[in-house]
C-alpha cells in the first residue's frame, strides 16, 4: 500500500509518498504561483517518480492545506492544523508544541498524543509570517536565501519596534539610513518574528518538546533567534515544509488498515 499526501498552501505546494511501512519514499515542494492545479500535478508526477511508482500503485490521495477542496487528486481531505499535528508527531514522537511560520500565516499547536488540544493561528497580518521577510528581503535587496548567511556576521541588532509589516518596512529603510548593517538588520527581523509568533504561542502555555516547521524554519539564524528567545531548545525537521503532506499520509495509511 501506498499513499499520497499532499499539502496544497498558498505559498508552496507540497507531495510526499508513504508506504504502509510509513517510509518516505519521495517528496516533492514547489511554488504554488498563480495556478494551484498545475502545481499540484507537478509535485503529484514528482514525487511520485522519486518513488519510482506509477499513479496505479497509489491505494489512495489524502489533501490539506488552503486548497485542500480543490485538489484534482484527493479522496479526502483533512485540515492542515490536524495534518501538521500528526506529521509533527511522526518525526518527533512525543512532540508537546508546534510553532509553523509560513508563508501567509503563522500557528502554533498543541499536541498530545499526535491529536491537537488546542491552536492558535495568525492569518490577519503580515508580521510574523514568511511574507513579512520577503518585504524586508525586498528592500534590503539581498535574496531570501542568502539572508540567515548574512545575519550571521553580526551578533548585535537593532530591535524593530513596529507591529505592522508595513511600517516595519519603513522602519528598516530608516534604519539604513542611519548607517545599521545588513547583518544587524537581518537579525533585528528575525527577533521581530520569533518574538511576535512566541507571543501568539503564549497563550497556550507552550510546552516542551517544542518543534519548528515551515520554509523559513531553513535558516539557522532565525533558529538561533527562536531559542535564544524562547531559552527552550527547539527542534526542526531536516525539510521543514513537510508537515502537513506527511500528516495528511500517515491519515490515509490509518483509514486504510
Amino acid at each position: 500500500m501506498n499513499i499520497i499526501g499532499l499539502d496544497l498552501g498558498s505559498t508552496t505546494t507540497k507531495s510526499v509518498v508513504l508506504n504502509d511501512k510509513r517510509k518516505i519514499l519521495g517528496y516533492q515542494i514547489v511554488p504554488t504561483g498563480a495556478d494551484m492545479r498545475k502545481a499540484e500535478k507537478t509535485v503529484f508526477y514528482a514525487s511520485l517518480e522519486k518513488a519510482n511508482l506509477n499513479e496505479g500503485d497509489i491505494t489512495t490521495v489524502i489533501a490539506s492545506g488552503y486548497g485542500r477542496e480543490r485538489s484534482s487528486y484527493a479522496k479526502n481531505q483533512i485540515t492542515e492544523i490536524k495534518a501538521m499535528a500528526i506529521g509533527a508527531e511522526y518525526l518527533f514522537p512525543g512532540v508537546r508544541t508546534l510553532i509553523d511560520v509560513g508563508g501567509q500565516d503563522s500557528k502554533a499547536i498543541k499536541i498530545k498524543e499526535g491529536r491537537v488540544e488546542n491552536f492558535k493561528l495568525n492569518d490577519k497580518c503580515a508580521a510574523g509570517t514568511g511574507r513579512f521577510l520577503e518585504l524586508i528581503s525586498q528592500v534590503m535587496q539581498i535574496p531570501l536565501d542568502e539572508m540567515s548567511s548574512v545575519a550571521k556576521k553580526s551578533i548585535r541588532y537593532p530591535s524593530l519596534s513596529k507591529t505592522c509589516a508595513v511600517f516595519a518596512q519603513t522602519e528598516v529603510i530608516t534604519l539604513l539610513s542611519k548607517g545599521s548593517s545588513a547583518s544587524e538588520i537581518i537579525q533585528g527581523s528575525y527577533e521581530f518574528i520569533a518574538k511576535r509568533v512566541l507571543s501568539m504561542a503564549a497563550s497556550l502555555k507552550v510546552e516542551k518538546p517544542i518543534v519548528l516547521s515551515g520554509g523559513v524554519m531553513k535558516s539557522k539564524s532565525l533558529i538561533k533567534m527562536f531559542q535564544k528567545i524562547s531559552k527552550e531548545k527547539v527542534h526542526v525537521p531536516k525539510e521543514p515544509q513537510l508537515l502537513g503532506c506527511i500528516g495528511s499520509a500517515i491519515y490515509g495509511l490509518a483509514q486504510h488498515k
